[in-house]
């Protein structure tokens, strides 16, 4: 009986787990990402790194994968920048201040979402953030 409700434990637990993937936090596998998931269309990442230095780099990170940025505008704590990649798909980035070294960027790529379009995004702004 013991075997049996263990079984059912851990079973609910799965089922609760892959019922819920889209909004599991996964941690990052690379320096400089606290986490990131992916949802609703669009690829949400906690970086490692002020508001200002992510801001910069993230700029750059798209400027460096030839994407037209038609719009870069930021205060204090948040910011947007909507671009164009070269198929003419756009890009719409939104940066905010989660704490002195922490940054999360939302990444949306199309109007629906392409998941494998925002994680390249993701590991530029990534790699660009390591190189400074």
């Amino acid at each position: 009986m013991r075997k049996l409700k263990g079984l059912l434990t851990v079973l609910s637990l799965f089922l609760f787990m892959v019922s819920c993937a889209p909004a599991v936090f996964l941690a990052g596998g690379a320096a400089g990402v606290a986490g990131f998931k992916y949802y609703q269309g669009s690829l949400l990442v906690t970086y490692k790194a002020p508001f200002t230095k992510t801001w910069d780099t993230t700029v750059k990170a798209m400027k460096d994968m030839n994407f037209r940025v038609e719009l870069e505008e930021h205060d204090v704590t948040t910011g947007k920048i909507y671009a164009k990649r070269v198929d003419h798909k756009p890009v719409t980035i939104k940066v905010n201040y989660k704490s002195s070294e922490e940054t999360e960027v939302s990444i949306r790529v199309g109007y629906l979402g392409d998941k494998n379009a925002s994680m390249a995004i993701k590991e530029e702004i990534r790699k660009a953030l390591i190189a400074e």
